[in-house]
């Protein structure tokens, strides 16, 4: 297949990104401007997605974002045991899935000021891939189509593998990975991302997806196809 040789691994991701934006724009969602119902503490980021957040910001912003996040660091919140592809490969394996503990009444997102994302344009697929087609609000649930569904999965297997090398971890743990006054060590809340093990699929958007496919595999390199 052919590469982007020429692009670093920040490059090839602000592509995904942008990869996954047009993928979006012909789907219906009724998430507006300071719907901030699913901007919950429980986001998972990436090191890389980190990164490309964190060098997108002046020093003077930079310290900003720190001084947002320690004083309203979520005591309780999502601390991933596995990535997503570790899951797939553990489901290909038959083994049995840990269960995870994930609540949105933990608490918000801490980038938020008055329900807008203070950090949007660099915001991690986490938050990218959260959307509804019925206000969550109202259901207490949100509505995504089975076809967005799927294009999320892909797009989260391409981002952890792009970052092989690198690990996930909550928003808040990932963005200052900084002790933090709680039991168990610091090095519990991050786990080693994965290559992708098998592309997660079903049959019926096989055809549909494979554009997507096609054009996520470009923006890996060359020993990097799954």
């Amino acid at each position: 297949m052919n590469t982007r040789q020429d692009l670093t691994a920040l490059d090839r991701l602000r592509e995904i990104y942008h990869l996954y934006d047009r993928f979006m724009a012909s789907e219906t969602s009724v998430c507006k401007e300071k719907c901030s119902d699913c901007c919950t503490c429980n986001v998972t980021i990436t090191t890389l997605e980190a990164d490309l957040l964190l060098t997108s910001l002046s020093p003077v912003e930079k310290n900003a974002l720190y001084n947002r996040i320690i004083p309203n660091f979520p005591q309780k919140r999502f601390i991933p045991k596995m990535t997503f592809n570790t899951f797939v490969r553990w489901c290909m394996e038959g083994r049995n899935i840990p269960e995870e503990e994930n609540d949105p009444a933990w608490g918000t997102c801490p980038l938020l000021a008055d329900d807008l994302c203070t950090v949007y344009d660099t915001r991690p697929f986490g938050c990218r891939a959260l959307m509804s087609q019925h206000l969550c609000r109202d259901k207490g649930h949100a509505l995504i189509p089975p076809r967005v569904m799927t294009a999320n999965n892909l797009f989260l297997q391409a981002i952890e593998h792009l970052d092989i090398h690198g690990f996930s971890a909550n928003l808040s743990d990932m963005l200052t990975r900084l002790p933090v006054d709680e039991p168990g060590p610091t090095e519990d809340r991050f786990v080693p991302n994965e290559a992708i093990p098998v592309l997660m699929v079903p049959p019926e958007h096989r055809a549909d997806m494979a554009p997507v496919i096609q054009q996520l595999s470009t923006l890996l390199t060359p020993d990097d196809h799954p």
